[in-house]
């Protein structure tokens, strides 16, 4: 029996500085740094690994639609992008992936304006420490790490699958810790952890990543999970009281913004993932999904949740 458990062992590895450059191992071949007519969707790139990880891809060539609920911090940070004969194109759309109906109009937009979608980075999260639910009736955990990106997804994918070969990355976090999922009770307040919560949401995006890539097994498109480390984010600014102390050594601790960010480009645009589709890549390296995304019973379960949950807004 090991001297510590799972969530010990996660959680003192975020006071332990972690790697401060992207290890050049695994560098992006310089062949694949060509995106010229490439179009990428991403969430969550305002901030950031995400928005590092944009400005890597807009210096690369490619052509960003860039979501945002704020347009006034996304048009900031478009207007302060270095402009290069290299550099791509950047655009706004306004999306909430908090309400489903803004992920819906969101998405319809992106169809009728982009005619191809090359790369979707489902990069947005959030961790809500107290129980928070949304217009939509859903606990806003689940609603932005899960349910909006899923419904996002599942909006666009004829569209990617009609621009293959593409490639749709899902960031995700360390779910090592959480023993099982009970979809029964994912909406409970009376029981909320905050940890359980976010940390379910984003194993139940794992859970989606593996089936996504069994229904594309035969078409050139790829999908996988990408845990990016322990990165500096602003993850941890709703912790509260003492939990606010650590925030600060584990801001200390953590990689740099850039360390993540090469994560994301990597699995997004590398070659060396061609033919990788349904994997788990925690930092560096692949590794196996967490057992409840590998349990069939467990995913045919969270697909028939999702189905009713987003019902509204799949067949309306």
């Amino acid at each position: 029996m090991p001297l510590l458990d799972d969530k010990t062992r996660i959680l003192l590895k975020l006071f332990v500085p972690q790697r401060r450059v992207p290890n050049t191992q695994y560098a992006v071949p310089e062949m694949d740094k060509d995106l010229l007519g490439k179009t990428i969707v991403f969430t969550g790139g305002t901030d950031g690994i995400g928005q590092v990880a944009v400005e890597m891809l807009y210096e690369m060539g490619a052509n960003i639609v860039l979501l945002s609920r704020n347009p006034e911090k996304a048009n900031a940070q478009i207007q302060s992008l270095h402009v290069s004969p290299s550099a791509g194109n950047i655009t706004l759309e306004i999306c909430d992936l908090a309400s489903m109906d803004s992920v819906k109009a969101c998405a319809e937009r992106i169809l009728a304006n982009h005619t191809k979608i090359d790369i979707l980075v489902n990069n947005a999260g959030i961790n809500m420490t107290k129980p928070v639910v949304t217009s939509d009736g859903f606990e806003t955990n689940w609603a932005i790490n899960y349910f909006g990106p899923r419904l996002l997804t599942e909006l666009l994918l004829e569209r990617i699958k009609a621009s293959a070969p593409a490639r749709i990355v899902n960031l995700t976090t360390n779910t090592e810790f959480i023993a099982n999922i009970d979809f029964d009770d994912i909406q409970s307040r009376a029981n909320f952890v905050s940890d359980n919560s976010y940390v379910e949401s984003k194993l139940s995006m794992n859970m989606f990543t593996i089936d996504l890539a069994n229904e594309l097994a035969n078409i050139e498109v790829t999908v996988n999970s990408l845990c990016p480390g322990h990165i500096r984010s602003n993850l941890l600014n709703h912790l509260e009281g003492t939990e606010k102390i650590m925030k600060y050594v584990m801001h200390y601790a953590a990689s740099p913004t850039v360390v993540g960010a090469d994560r994301i480009v990597r699995l997004a645009i590398s070659s060396h993932f061609n033919n990788a589709s349904g994997i788990y890549v925690c930092e560096d390296k692949i590794k196996s999904h967490h057992s409840e995304a590998q349990n069939a019973i467990k995913r045919a379960q969270a697909r028939k949740m999702t189905k009713i949950a987003l019902a509204p807004w799949l067949n309306g």
